[in-house]
């Protein structure tokens, strides 16, 4: 156990808290940057001190009390190291809950999801690179809303969804975790101790002019083809089985400039005597009128108000960490379902978008409940990059994913699989609760 230093408390995590009471330490978010050239270290240490003076929120600790977490000023350096992605949240990065490191062309944005969530790593990301390649050619380029030097403060950009309750209609009710698909039978497979992701590479204007040709989008466009590429796998697959889409509700919970967890998860189904008589494009414009269906406002101030009301009643009436952890554990009731479509979208680049030659993330979920097929879509100078990860052997997937992609007739490139495992956060085993 290792003694945090007496920071200054500030806002009380609430967002973030399924992320601190699992079984096992959560493992970390990896976002690997890959540039053209090699990375130039002490160029990217400045533009890390560049971002911190603008959001010095990025550079804050959780520090915990009694099983609560707060965030906290913390004043102990931010150290970009040359290496790996290392464990973030405890002393090995002085309590940072995001970390950069760098190998050769490649940096390594590492994230405790304890902390924030994939938007509000992309918020740090994109304003670290933009002063990387400002820095590194002596240009000055486009920032417009990042969180930048000489950009203005937002409004909400500390502000935590959950830690006030959000009006709902009277008398609504709803089970998130009623309704399950499916689960692919590979899942249950013998398991792994890693990650294994292989990179689809396809240009933007590709796949674009097939969501356009369908009135769809991205997010729909993957679920029907991953749908047939199930389908061509299991041909006897159940009536209904579908896609978990993680999700923004910056907006719509009222606080859409904060880099503090908002994120949310839609399930998009496909109901196949619905979908059968339809051809391709129709398909793909039906899975978007349901995307849009599930993606209320309602529904994620629900689901806000019910994790901030489950912290607040826990703060009050219990008093340490292995209290909290048997009723904050929300996370071991998730499922997956029958694959993840996260979409992530662009980092802003403008000007130096050349130099950048892809952007992937990487997951790493290996407990029984989280363990599925993830497909993680980020957009790069005119490329998506389409991250492919499981945690079973069997590669039955890509190769289904691919021959459907070939059908479609949209060319692509795909990367030799990497194998990976996200280091785990080092906040809980620093406090002696893992």
């Amino acid at each position: 156990m290792a003694l945090q230093p007496d920071f200054k408390f500030k806002q009380q995590n609430f967002s973030g808290i399924p992320n601190c009471f699992t079984e096992k330490p959560h493992r970390c978010i990896v976002l690997e940057v890959k540039l053209a050239s090699d990375v130039q270290g002490e160029i990217l240490q400045a533009a890390v001190d560049d971002v911190l003076v603008r959001a010095p929120y990025f550079a804050d600790a959780l520090a915990e009390h009694e099983g609560d977490f707060f965030y906290a000023e913390n004043p102990l350096p931010f150290e970009v190291v040359e290496g790996a992605p290392r464990s973030v949240g405890g002393p090995e990065t002085n309590w940072h809950c995001l970390d950069v490191t760098y190998e050769g062309n490649q940096m390594y944005f590492t994230m405790f999801h304890g902390f924030c969530d994939g938007m509000g790593l992309n918020m740090f990301v994109e304003a670290v690179i933009n002063r990387y390649f400002c820095r590194k050619d002596g240009v000055d380029y486009p920032a417009d809303g990042l969180r930048v030097p000489g950009q203005p403060v937002l409004e909400s950009e500390e502000a935590d969804p959950y830690s006030t309750p959000h009006e709902l209609p009277e008398g609504f009710e709803m089970d998130f975790l009623a309704d399950r698909f499916w689960r692919l039978p590979e899942v249950d497979e013998a398991r792994i101790d890693h990650m294994r992701g292989v990179n689809f590479r396809i240009k933007e204007s590709e796949l674009m002019e097939l969501v356009k040709t369908s009135k769809s989008s991205p997010v729909a466009t993957l679920q029907v083809l991953m749908a047939d590429a199930i389908l061509s796998v299991h041909p006897d697959a159940p009536e209904l089985f579908g896609a978990l889409v993680p999700t923004s509700n910056r907006e719509k919970l009222g606080t859409p400039n904060t880099f503090k967890n908002s994120n949310g998860a839609l399930r998009l189904p496909y109901q196949r005597s619905q979908m059968d008589e339809l051809d391709f494009a129709e398909r793909c414009h039906l899975s978007r009128q349901l995307l849009r269906e599930a993606n209320d406002n309602v529904t994620a101030r629900f689901m806000a108000n019910e994790t901030g009301e489950a912290v607040a009643k826990a703060s009050q009436t219990m008093h340490s960490y292995k209290e909290k952890q048997e009723v904050l554990n929300f996370i071991k009731w998730y499922s997956n379902d029958s694959y993840m479509i996260d979409y992530l979208g662009s980092l802003h680049s403008k000007g130096f978008e050349n130099q950048l030659v892809s952007v992937r993330y990487k997951l790493t979920h290996l407990e029984p409940n989280q363990g599925t097929l993830f497909l993680i879509v980020t957009a790069t100078a005119g490329f998506f990059d389409i991250e492919m990860a499981r945690s079973w052997e069997s590669d039955v997937y890509v190769d289904a994913f691919a021959e459907q992609l070939k059908r479609r007739g949209i060319a692509f490139t795909q990367e030799t699989e990497d194998r990976y495992l996200n280091p785990e956060n080092g906040l809980i085993p620093a406090l002696g609760y893992a």
